[in-house]
């Protein structure tokens, strides 16, 4: 036992000297922001803060993390004084994602919320988005899916509107990721998948940018290879490869396609291929910082070492992958590497660090009832008992056989082992008790899981057949709905009102609210301008209406008055009417 605890410590300090070389952080402790301050005399104070705003982007590009954590904090003080909520805005979502990096995420999410709020004041909806993303990915890192969903669907309703296919693709990609987490494996994972991961690929063709588009083909084709298509999956994977090639290299799309190609390669048991792909990856990610696919890589060559019997080298790699994944939040990597570990030491004889990391995996899974997880506790302790008895069998048989010896030659030591005997029962006696109080627990733990996991499915059939019904009345009445707007254009009548919509409908208007709000996650009024913007929108755009004025267009557009067109056109889309129309005109 002494033996494995060295063995163990060993391979962690290794790991961590390896993984975390002496960082020079000297430009970044040694930075005085007093010092700073007085190189910048010529500098008007009504300046300063867009000056500090400045200079903070040059110090986040050189990695000096917290010099540029100094100056977005005392940019973002100037900044209240003048006062400019827009430099806050902007100073709190650099500040946000500066303090990510320097893995200080609660406060990360101060600032980024901080940023939020602003830009919904100012309807700043670039600097919304950019916000949403740094809040969305907190959620994820702690394992908040359902909060990291409700802001991810919120930004795919605002880049719609803006047409920003780029950010829809990468949307579509983390919104099918959540799904995945939160509904596991299934019929309607496999739906719900398809249709996000359809959107994302066609968001990416729209977009024409190759990047996204990589991420969007790896994606695809891993989820067709786990769902049992492996051919469709490998030629998805394969065409992800081949346009991150076309990319400036190196690209953390050709290190993301070819980590997840290693890795189904290394299931099929494809093992030289599998290496030859790790082999390319490693340094690409090293000199990309990307952590998020390291503790991915490190974890498959450790699986490799593995598997090719290089235990040293399987320990420093596991290791390696730990250690990224608690420092960065990677926690969806700890149960896998748990398992790799545990198999290691089991395989290797290691009964302690085979418990202790199985411990550990269950710790990770005891949430979802892993009942995979529970055969293997009740495996390693029926170990342990099997183990420890044969030992003190074996100790017992030893005894007794000196004791033979002893008597027939000196009666003296009959007392002396008399009481080793005694010892060694009661040694027995506490081992015995202690696994049989384990096994109790473990059984327990089992009991507890399964009555849970039946309530649920009770609870999932029951909210499904809801669920169903109210579907089935939704879908009609939104039919309906979208042929009065669509087909029959009532949005063009100014006095339209939702009492009229609702008898048309034959329903009330607090069922037609609800509907509007599921569904288009807006109000009625919202949902009515929608419409009117994009006829607005055509009727601007089109030369021949050039004669008519801008309160004209309001008018056939099916608006009471210039004044709420302009407004309202201008939340829409983010600029006037009049502008608009101008730039319509110039790209004509």
């Amino acid at each position: 036992m002494f033996k494995t605890g060295i063995l163990y410590l060993s391979h962690l300090c290794l790991g961590f000297f390896i993984l975390f070389p002496q960082y020079n952080l000297t430009a970044q402790n040694n930075f005085s922001y007093n010092k700073f301050l007085e190189s910048l005399h010529n500098i008007p104070e009504d300046s300063l803060p867009y000056y500090l705003y400045q200079k903070s982007g040059n110090f986040l590009k050189a990695d000096s993390l917290y010099a540029a954590n100094e100056l977005l904090k005392h940019s973002i003080d100037y900044a209240q004084k003048i006062p400019d909520s827009s430099l806050i805005g902007w100073g709190n979502l650099r500040r946000g994602k500066v303090l990510n990096k320097l893995l200080r995420f609660n406060h990360s999410f101060i600032a980024s919320n901080k940023a939020y709020r602003i830009s919904r004041q100012l309807h700043d909806t670039d600097m919304m988005l950019q916000a949403m993303s740094e809040i969305e990915n907190y959620y994820y890192q702690v394992e908040l899916i359902d909060s990291a969903t409700a802001y991810c669907t919120k930004a795919i309703h605002i880049n719609k509107l803006k047409n920003n296919y780029v950010n829809l693709s990468d949307n579509y990609r983390a919104l099918a990721s959540y799904q995945i987490s939160y509904m596991g494996n299934g019929k309607e994972r496999s739906f719900l998948f398809d249709g996000l991961m359809d959107s994302c690929l066609n968001a990416a063709y729209k977009a024409q940018n190759p990047r996204y588009l990589v991420f969007a083909l790896a994606n695809y084709g891993t989820e067709l290879y786990d769902r049992g298509e492996p051919k469709r999956g490998l030629e998805y994977l394969q065409a992800a490869i081949d346009s991150a090639r076309n990319l400036p290299a190196p690209s953390k799309a050709l290190v993301y396609s070819l980590t997840k190609a290693s890795a189904l390669n290394l299931s099929s048991g494809k093992m030289d291929k599998a290496t030859t792909l790790l082999d390319e990856v490693l340094p690409m990610a090293v000199k990309l910082k990307d952590t998020r696919q390291l503790t991915h890589i490190y974890y498959l060559l450790g699986k490799l070492r593995f598997n090719n019997g290089l235990i040293s080298q399987a320990l420093t790699n596991y290791y390696k992958a730990i250690n990224l994944a608690e420092k960065y939040r990677y926690k969806y990597y700890l149960p896998f590497i748990y398992r790799g570990l545990f198999n290691l030491y089991y395989t290797k004889g290691l009964s302690d660090s085979s418990f202790a990391y199985q411990q550990k995996y269950m710790d990770v899974f005891k949430k979802e009832n892993n009942k995979e997880m529970n055969y293997e506790i009740a495996r390693l302790s029926a170990k342990f008992q099997v183990e420890e008895k044969a030992e003190i069998i074996d100790d017992l048989t030893i005894i007794n056989n000196q004791r033979k010896t002893i008597i027939s030659n000196q009666r003296r030591f009959i007392a002396l082992i008399g009481l080793g005997f005694f010892v060694v029962s009661f040694l027995f006696s506490l081992l015995y008790f202690q696994f049989r109080k384990i096994k109790r627990s473990h059984l327990k733990l089992s009991q507890n899981a399964l009555e849970l996991n039946q309530k649920r499915k009770e609870i999932a059939e029951l909210r499904k057949k809801k669920d169903l019904q109210r579907e089935d009345v939704y879908n009609d009445l939104m039919a309906k709905l979208e042929n009065l707007f669509e087909n029959k254009k009532v949005y063009l009548q100014k006095d339209l009102t939702m009492s009229k919509i609702a008898r048309s409908l034959k329903t009330n208007t607090s069922y037609l609210s609800a509907l509007i709000h599921k569904h288009y996650q807006c109000k009625f009024n919202q949902f009515v301008n929608r419409y009117r913007i994009e006829k607005a929108c055509e009727l601007l755009s089109n030369r021949g209406m050039d004669i008519y004025s801008i309160e004209g267009i309001a008018d056939m557009a099916g608006f009471q008055s210039k004044s709420v067109f302009n407004r309202v056109f201008k939340e829409a889309t983010g600029i006037h009417p009049s502008v608009f129309r101008k730039a319509t005109t110039a790209t004509d």
